[in-house]
């Protein structure tokens, strides 16, 4: 971008020397975008006003009045309302001076958007009002509806409801006529709230969202089209990040039409609406790369029946949670291990935070600066700590972390009499609370959960019945194993002598089907080869969120680590990269094997949290084929994940004849308390979490001829 920058200035300084004023403004009107756009609207008004200095001097009245209008929106930007309501006015004269029809709506919407942000509704309908009837002379009918939409919400914030519903009925009605799909959804949901809210018609509100989400599901359907087509044209899939964005954006929809139906006392339709929301841009890429059947816009909702068949067939209870007002409000649906009637809970967050002192949000939060402070003296598998952050204190197994005793009581004690001890649980977690250590969360008797249930996350219902469906495919005993690559010195991260041991002890333990690649074997280009052949595959290296640190492959004769090259690579065109594997990357790939993957390393389940569950590691290895992915929420410390992972490969060796996955990890997290050791403290073992669930309880093999599993 300063590049970019630089090269502007250089050429606006030649076309003043050559006097070519339409270069000349073009220039000046891409430096103030630039400066827009990057959020330094300091310097966007500064180029603006340059450029309305040159418009003024040629007399160009039309470019005057948009100049006008850019520099309102960068002082709005500034929240410096009233220089920004000045320049609108400026804009909104000369339209008038002009008859520019088009400039005058523009003019009026912008000064309606600036008394509305200031919570001057009164002023925004007025000049809404005005907006409205200029497009309808213009006969703009897009333009139109939006402005009513926007009346739509200031008329509901003036508290007169009655006024806000038509307009908004309008402002859909308008969206139809224009065939803009997106429009239509995005009213019909706003149009459902304002029944839900504003006259607590529950029906109405049901009926409407309903019908936003129906138009929903035909884009998600289009998008899921047009993924297929790059598949077939490129042969190799991205993130899907249209669809990721898209439901990121839609996701109230689905919020809103829980709380109608809950309202209605329809508590299985709302966990239907609660499921369909989730993860749907990651179950797309799993149905891509498993070939599995494409569902329709029909066909998009796993029902009640359909979940309590997947949590009988795999012995767990499976725990959905929904907030659907954060920190306020929650609702937790449990699908029994037996198959039998799923129950529902709303649980008052509200009264939660007025005992405890610490709402959910903040105990998340709270227990994370915990942890960092805990782990900062020790050497762990990632970046180190700013230099900044608080002295650590003593790691202590008495250590109190009140964090998570609060957290138990709101998502544990609520449903813990549904939880049979003897049977895995499947948590399926929404938004903040992605990031749970669950097997940590202390009951009244400071029991962790771990003691006495077994389980693993899902980001969706449908996700965790796609990856049981992988876990039915045969395998092998396979295992790649990846301990302490050479990495390149400018990341100054020190090298991890437990991952050396780790990686090392695994390889003896699994014996012959083991590959073991350690410093300058393993170069990301060998491990990315080698992924694809095996059933397992195990990293101890340093990572943090969306990145795995393995060695690079650099042009030979650079002070780099020593990368062993193949003759038959050297005689084609090499390809060098620094040794960073993103979570981007894993997406390009595919995973035949339908492997299971560890990763022993810093934060390596973190990410951005969405609505398609959190954007790291774990949901690129699970598009590209895994079968399950162990990973971490915090900090992995080097001297003590050895100890963990020893027990665990040990126990997961047998659990897809008897037992499970999750079984194996909590006989790993339960020997590392055992007896208040040296690393019973949670830092050592609450962080790690299970994404799929391999066991003894196959699913049933998916059909590619057309007949879908019946929990697909």
């Amino acid at each position: 971008m300063h590049r970019t920058v630089a090269c502007l200035k250089r050429l606006l300084e030649l076309h003043d020397v050559t006097g070519d004023t339409e270069a000349e403004l073009h220039v000046m009107g891409s430096l103030a975008g630039i400066s827009y756009d990057t959020e330094d609207y300091e310097m966007a008004v500064k180029h603006y006003m340059d450029v309305l200095e040159r418009a003024k001097t040629l007399g160009d009245n039309e470019l005057i009045g948009k100049v006008y209008c850019n520099l309102g929106i960068a002082h709005q930007e500034l929240e410096q309302f009233d220089k920004a309501i000045e320049f609108y006015s400026q804009s909104l004269e000369l339209a008038k001076e002009l008859g520019n029809k088009e400039m005058e709506g523009l003019a009026y919407s912008n000064l309606a958007d600036a008394y509305s942000t200031q919570e001057e509704y009164d002023e925004a309908c007025d000049y809404l009002d005005q907006t409205i009837a200029t497009y309808c002379d213009l006969g703009d009918k897009a333009a139109e509806g939006k402005a009513r939409a926007e009346l739509s919400i200031a008329k509901h914030h003036s508290e007169e409801q009655d006024e806000a519903i038509a307009s908004m009925e309008l402002a859909v009605e308008l969206a139809r006529e224009v065939d803009d799909k997106m429009a239509e959804a995005e009213r019909l949901m706003q149009l459902g709230s304002l029944k839900l809210v504003a006259k607590e018609d529950n029906c109405g509100a049901e009926t409407l969202l309903d019908a936003s989400i129906k138009v929903w599901r035909g884009i998600c359907l289009l998008m899921r089209k047009q993924l297929l087509e790059e598949w077939r044209t490129e042969q190799q899939m991205s993130d899907n990040p249209r669809a990721v964005s898209f439901l990121q954006q839609h996701a109230a929809a689905y919020t809103m039409l829980q709380k109608a139906l809950i309202a209605q006392d329809k508590p299985m339709l709302a966990l239907e609406a609660a499921e369909e929301g989730r993860a749907k841009a990651l179950h797309d890429l799993m149905v891509l790369c498993d070939d599995l059947v494409w569902e329709t816009a029909e066909s998009n909702v796993l029902s009640c029946d359909a979940m309590k068949a997947l949590a009988a067939h795999q012995q767990s209870s499976i725990v959905v949670y929904s907030m659907v007002e954060p920190d306020l409000l929650l609702y937790i649906w449990t699908i029994p291990a037996s198959g039998g009637d799923i129950t529902f809970t709303s649980v008052d967050l509200k009264a939660l935070q007025t005992e405890s002192g610490s709402t959910v949000n903040g105990a998340v939060q709270k227990l994370y600066e915990t942890m960092a402070a805990l782990s900062a003296k020790g050497l762990c598998r990632g970046p180190a700590q700013a230099p900044e952050e608080e002295e650590a204190a003593p790691v202590s197994p008495t250590d109190d972390i009140p964090e998570l005793q609060h957290l138990y009581n709101a998502l544990i004690a609520p449903v813990i009499d549904q939880l049979p001890q003897d049977k895995d649980v499947v948590f399926v977690p929404h938004g903040v609370l992605n990031l749970v250590p669950f097997a940590a969360l202390k009951n009244p008797a400071g029991e962790p959960l771990i003691k006495t249930h077994a389980m693993s996350v899902s980001p969706s219902v449908r996700t965790f019945a796609a990856l049981a469906t992988r876990a039915a495919a045969p395998t092998s005993s396979s295992t790649l194993i990846v301990g302490n690559p050479d990495i390149l010195p400018q990341f100054e991260l020190e090298p991890l002598p437990g991952c050396d041991i780790e990686a090392k002890a695994l390889a003896d333990a699994i014996g012959g089907d083991a590959l073991l690649l350690q410093g300058p074997e393993a170069r990301m280009q060998r491990v990315v080869q080698e992924m694809q052949n095996v059933s397992m595959m195990h990293f101890a290296c340093h990572g943090q969120p969306g990145i795995l640190y393995l060695g690079p492959t650099l042009p030979s004769g650079e002070d780099s680590p020593e990368s062993p090259v193949d003759e038959e690579e050297d005689e084609e065109e090499e390809q060098y990269d620094d040794g960073l594997l993103y979570r981007e990357h894993l997406h390009y790939l595919h995973l035949p094997t339908k492997p299971s993957v560890v990763l022993s390393c810093n934060y390596s389940a973190a990410g951005s949290i969405t609505e398609d569950g959190i954007l790291g590691l774990p949901r690129g290895f699970l598009a590209a084929g895994a079968r399950s992915v162990l990973s971490t929420l915090w900090v992995a410390p080097d001297d003590s994940a050895i100890d963990l992972m020893k027990v665990w490969h040990k126990e997961a060796l047998t659990s897809s004849t008897s037992g499970s996955q999750a079984k194996a990890l909590q006989t790993a997290m339960l020997a590392m308390m055992a007896d208040g050791g040296q690393f019973s403290h949670p830092l050592h073992w609450a962080g790690y979490v299970l994404f799929g669930n391999p066991s003894e309880h196959k699913a049933p093999e998916v059909a590619t001829d057309g007949a879908a599993n019946d929990f697909q």
